[in-house]
């Protein structure tokens, strides 16, 4: 690959476990995927498939010991990551790629103002004096379109809503220019209003910026009107991987299928609501200290035959080109559509 086609961001078979001997959890299974300048990737699945640890893996910030790497490679422009030292991790960080966390108030200092926390980058980065640094904390929160940001900059977390609070943590990330940007659940425990209201800023910030944006959440409608592509995650693996337009027409998996189907549609309910029929996936995502023998999706999938049970399905191309799926039977369901079912009540195990 060369310096003009490279990736902006490249991880490569990805392996990360918790714990030891007995208590192993593979966490990350060999997880792959890239993103590009001005592009966004959706990460999608439910809790604990492996989305965050992704995310942290990514960043250097995978707390050790319990959780180690086994294998991979994550590559920044080319430069493997996996093997720097921690200074040159830390120079990344904030510079060239920074993180926004789901949990606004916890990922904020209580003791320091919101804008002290901004400000400090600049300081410590910038060089820049604490008078302008304070200065260029109130212009991110105006960014972030944060009402009268001179005089918030002075107050603290807690007098902050939540949606602000969430503001305000894209203006620390945003804070240096970083060319890559990784969103863990930025809309999580926010009404739906403001939901709309953070993703469309992600999205314009990321269009205005040239920034690749990697966005973590559970939720397909929440990226339905900003990813360019999705990659859905289910016990530590990618089982499919496609552009936005292509997964939601024409899924080739029964996961992806059944993470749709559990949305409420407004065109399945009656009068007031009343009438609309939820399809959720049955069972519970599988223990990843015991993850089934073959596909791990297989005792929750009404689809699943014996070969199912014995052989892990590979991710490879259906359809549409770039469009992956790991599934024995993913043409039958790219065929299909999305309308039929893809899972019924079966007993899980």
């Amino acid at each position: 690959m060369t310096a003009m086609d490279e990736h902006l961001l490249e991880v490569d078979d990805l392996r990360v476990e918790f714990g030891r001997g007995r208590g192993t959890a593979s966490v990350l299974n060999g997880v792959s995927c890239h993103v590009d300048e001005g592009e966004t990737l959706a990460v999608l699945g439910e809790s604990g498939s492996g989305k965050s640890v992704t995310a942290q893996t990514i960043m250097g910030i995978l707390d050790t010991p319990p959780g180690r790497i086994t294998g991979g490679a994550v590559r920044f422009r080319g430069e493997e990551l996996l093997g720097a030292d921690e200074e040159r991790r830390r120079l990344l960080r904030g510079e060239s790629m920074a993180m926004i966390f789901q949990d606004a108030l916890s990922a904020l200092n209580p003791v320091y103002s919101v804008g002290f926390q901004i400000a400090e980058q600049f300081r410590f980065r910038r060089g820049m004096s604490r008078r302008d640094a304070m200065v260029r904390a109130a212009e991110m929160l105006d960014l972030v379109r944060i009402p009268n940001a001179k005089q918030r900059v002075k107050e603290y977390p807690h007098q902050f809503s939540g949606g602000m609070r969430q503001r305000a943590m894209i203006a620390m990330a945003l804070a240096l220019d970083p060319e890559l940007l990784i969103a863990d659940e930025p809309a999580t425990a926010l009404d739906v209003t403001v939901q709309a209201q953070i993703m469309e800023l992600l999205d314009e910030l990321r269009r205005e910026r040239g920034t690749g944006l990697v966005l973590i959440t559970h939720d397909l409608g929440v990226v339905a009107e900003v990813a360019d592509r999705i990659a859905v995650m289910y016990a530590g693996r990618i089982v499919e991987h496609a552009d936005a337009a292509t997964l939601y027409a024409r899924p080739g998996h029964p996961y992806t299928r059944g993470l749709m189907d559990s949305v409420p549609r407004v065109d399945d309910a009656g009068v007031g609501g009343a009438g609309a029929v939820l399809r959720p996936i049955p069972g519970l995502p599988p223990s990843l200290s015991a993850i089934p023998h073959g596909c791990p999706f297989h005792p929750r999938c009404a689809y699943a035959q014996d070969v199912c049970t014995d052989e892990v399905p590979p991710l490879r191309e259906v359809g549409a080109p770039d469009h992956r799926a790991a599934c024995h039977f993913a043409e039958q369901f790219v065929a299909e559509g999305p309308d039929r079912p893809a899972t019924q009540d079966v007993v899980s195990g």
